[in-house]
């Protein structure tokens, strides 16, 4: 019977010679072994304390590290009387019976630490990670909605977000690469994840860009397909080069504190104003154009980001809410209702320090009556939220922690606290510099290619140390594992360097953790072990009780831990070192396996080469759903 029911579960600890699983209201011991310990260890140490059951749970916690022990009881959150928390401790060391899941307790302070016993972790554990293989480690009932509607929760995804015509830079890279990582880390988690790209696909650059296209584009390049998207980039840039002397003339003269309205009605930049108010006004030749450069940006993208293993949901953008006039007049109609909106120069702002918010002032619509990035922001919730009716929102955007602070506030202010309760801003640090961000890659398209034509370089290099399937194949999925990797190692609050001499290879990379994991495969298969799902929790697991064997057990029976913490936090870090340490001991069983030469035959070496396939296989599917959290696909050797 599968442990993946209470039943199936209860069987598989009665053959251990354990009774029924204690109930803890906080265990979870259908998806995560560590509380099956854990619950033991509460019930027993309970008695002898005669203290409340709840109150022991919770002074259970598992060390930093498996070097200190598999769980800790903290002697302090018990408030026992009769001495200190340390003398207390070494006079309930002394009374613990043994216990079957558990080798002997030690003291360390006020702490007293377990170590699992190596002779049942394999019986318990390995059953339990087959008969849920791909769903091990994640929860999916805690992402039911409450109420008359039990279905998932939703969540809706903003990442990545590039500007149509503009450079992929590294705020989009590393937004891109964690937006990805956070969607993944909901969807493991159960929720109804709605991945969405929100273009900058409105605004001045747009009329700046099809000033360009009316200027110098042509049919001919309209034709060719493949180099259109980096010829409207480049054609966006020729004209920032040539609208660049009016907007210093016009910084100095706001520097001077002289009126700049005369700029704003000749030159290019009142030919880009216009074209750009003509594309607001819905013009038809003016909304066509739009639409042709923003369908080049979407295929381009649609087809670049498959190299990353991403799929959007939705390309959304600033022109919806914009070309939807209702969301945009329904949202400054209640702002001017509640007194929130003012008249400040010919614009219309909203005050944040007047109410009560320390974010300075917004401008929602600009002098020549165009809509502002924040207005077209804060319509944009409500559009999500009729569309989608989401449970929390989520923007994966470098800094601009002011802006999404104004946004929210607005939703708040309008009397819907509730909505801004729902929305959350992940943000993160820019890159070094600009000279920093893969050389002088200015497509992501070519961010990716660098990374693809350094790894075929290593690869050809050294091929017996990367003996991998798929060619080519390998050499991309090896570029994009070192770029992803390299992304989520920076903590959200810290910059980071692309440049590719300082890229390294072995160690905790993204490249090593697929040799690990190809090298792995190979092992399985040269077992030649296929076991039928009844044989496992029957196989004769002695091999594995010594280290390093039982060392990896001991970590992987903490893979359902790591990544509730991850999603907790939304640290990229935590699951990162967990693979690594996971990779580094695997590496150290592998090659002792390689080692071992004692031959021999009959059932002995028959059930080490059993138990060996099983701990492998159960080992292969936590790196493999570890990758995939991270966004990398896996490779076979």
């Amino acid at each position: 019977m599968a442990t993946t029911s209470l039943p199936g579960l209860e069987a598989l600890v009665a053959d251990l010679g354990l009774g029924p699983v204690p109930y803890f209201a906080t265990a979870d011991v259908l998806n995560d072994p560590l509380d099956i310990y854990h619950s033991y260890l509460a019930e027993d140490f309970g008695r002898l304390v005669e203290s409340d059951l709840d109150l022991v749970y919770k002074a259970i916690q598992p060390p930093n590290t498996i070097q200190d022990g598999d769980l800790d009881i903290v002697l302090p959150r018990l408030k026992l009387s009769g001495g200190s928390p340390k003398q207390l401790a070494a006079e309930l060391l002394k009374q613990i019976r043994p216990h079957t899941l558990f080798g002997f307790p030690f003291q360390d302070g006020i702490h007293i630490r377990f170590f699992f016993s190596p002779k049942i972790i394999p019986r318990l554990l390995l059953p339990y990670i087959n008969d849920r293989n791909p769903t091990y480690g994640t929860a999916k009932c805690h992402a039911l909605r409450e109420g008359p509607d039990p279905g998932p929760k939703k969540v809706l995804v903003e990442f990545s977000s590039p500007n149509i015509a503009q450079d992929f830079t590294s705020a989009h890279l590393r937004s891109t690469v964690l937006g990805a990582f956070v969607a993944n880390m909901y969807d493991s988690m159960g929720w109804d994840v709605i991945r969405i790209n929100y273009l900058g696909d409105w605004g001045k650059h747009l009329g700046l860009l099809g000033l360009g296209w009316q200027k110098y584009g042509s049919t001919q390049k309209d034709d060719d397909r493949t180099n259109l998207f980096r010829y409207i980039h480049d054609l966006y840039n020729r004209m920032e080069e040539e609208l660049r002397p009016e907007q210093e003339a016009r910084k100095n003269a706001r520097d001077a504190k002289e009126d700049t309205a005369v700029f704003e009605t000749q030159g290019l930049l009142a030919e880009r104003d216009a074209t750009f108010k003509r594309m607001e006004d819905g013009e038809p030749d003016a909304l066509a154009l739009w639409k042709r450069l923003r369908d080049i940006t979407v295929e381009y993208y649609i087809e670049t980001y498959k190299r990353l293993n991403i799929k959007f949901d939705e390309y959304s953008g600033e022109s919806e809410v914009s070309l939807n006039p209702t969301a945009v007049v329904d949202v400054e109609t209640i702002l001017r209702s509640k007194g929130i909106l003012e008249e400040q120069d010919g614009a219309w702002v909203i005050d944040y320090d007047k109410h009560g918010a320390k974010l300075g002032t917004g401008s929602v619509r600009s002098r020549n009556g165009s809509t502002t990035y924040l207005l077209r922001d804060i319509a944009t919730v409500f559009d999500r939220l009729k569309r989608h009716a989401f449970d929390k929102m989520i923007y994966v955007v470098c800094e601009q922690d002011v802006h999404f602070r104004q946004v929210i506030k607005a939703v708040e202010l309008m009397g819907y606290s509730d909505v801004a309760d729902k929305l959350e801003h992940v943000t993160f640090a820019n890159a070094n510099r600009r000279t920093s961000h893969l050389g002088d890659a200015q497509l992501l398209g070519d961010i990716i290619d660098q990374r693809e034509d350094f790894m075929r370089e290593v690869m050809n290099a050294g091929p017996d140390d990367y003996r991998i399937e798929g060619g080519d194949a390998a050499a991309k999925a090896m570029g994009v594992s070192s770029l992803v990797v390299q992304e989520l190692r920076s903590k959200k609050g810290h910059n980071n360097n692309h440049d590719l001499s300082h890229l390294s290879l072995e160690g905790e990379s993204g490249p090593e953790l697929l040799r690990c994991y190809a090298r792995l495969c190979s092992a399985i298969a040269a077992t030649g072990v296929n076991l039928a799902p009844e044989e496992i929790p029957h196989i004769d697991y002695t091999p594995l009780w010594a280290p390093p064997w039982c060392d990896l057990l001991r970590l992987m029976v903490r893979y359902p831990g790591v990544v509730k913490s991850t999603f907790n936090t939304m640290a990229s870090t935590t699951i990162l070192a967990y693979l690594f340490q996971i990779m580094e001991e695997i590496t150290s069983c592998l090659d002792e396996a390689d080692e071992d030469e004692s031959g021999g035959e009959g059932s002995s070496v028959g059930s080490k080469y059993a138990a060996r396939a099983v701990l492998y296989e159960s080992v292969r599917q936590i790196l493999e759903s570890g990758m995939k959290l991270l966004g990398i696909t896996p490779l076979k050797r």
